[in-house]
């Protein structure tokens, strides 16, 4: 608890903001906050879309929409700096995006074609994605994983 405060009065909520309006007709299964940003957000969608909303100064607003996925976005990550985010989709592809202005910087699709359900950059080295796809069959050994890695010069 932050200093001699009671555990309500530490979640006593100022009050309920709509932010995520846009996606009326699909779920959102994740929301996450910018690492080390308490005013940077974003939301994935199984719309196809990512928002990136921003919660203050100000009234919370939707900064941008980054769209270009076929299908649901299924996860996605903040890069450490949080200039890059990776996103994993129902069409079979990740895609990094320029969340500051939007852009697809690049995409990549699975060598299979499967729906892609969960990413993460590896902490230490934003060059290094991991992206797991469809779910294993039962009693498998596991799911296959896919490094993405930078191309050596």
């Amino acid at each position: 608890m932050a200093g001699d405060t009671t555990l309500s009065e530490n979640y006593a909520f100022a009050g309920v903001y709509h932010v995520f309006d846009q996606h009326t007709d699909s779920a959102v299964p994740k929301v996450q906050f910018a690492h080390d940003d308490r005013h940077l957000l974003a939301c994935c969608s199984l719309d196809g879309t990512i928002s990136v909303c921003r919660l203050a100064p100000g009234p919370p607003a939707v900064l941008r929409v980054l769209r270009g996925h076929g299908g649901g976005v299924a996860d996605f990550a903040w890069s450490l700096s949080n200039d890059v985010l990776v996103s994993a989709s129902l069409d079979g592809t990740l895609r990094l995006w320029a969340p500051a202005d939007g852009r697809c910087i690049r995409r990549v699709p699975d060598p299979d074609g499967a729906a892609l359900l969960c990413c993460a950059f590896q902490p230490l080295n934003n060059n290094l994605t991991v992206v797991s796809g469809t779910p294993c069959p039962p009693m498998s050994s596991g799911c296959p994983l896919l490094l993405l890695a930078p191309q050596p010069p």
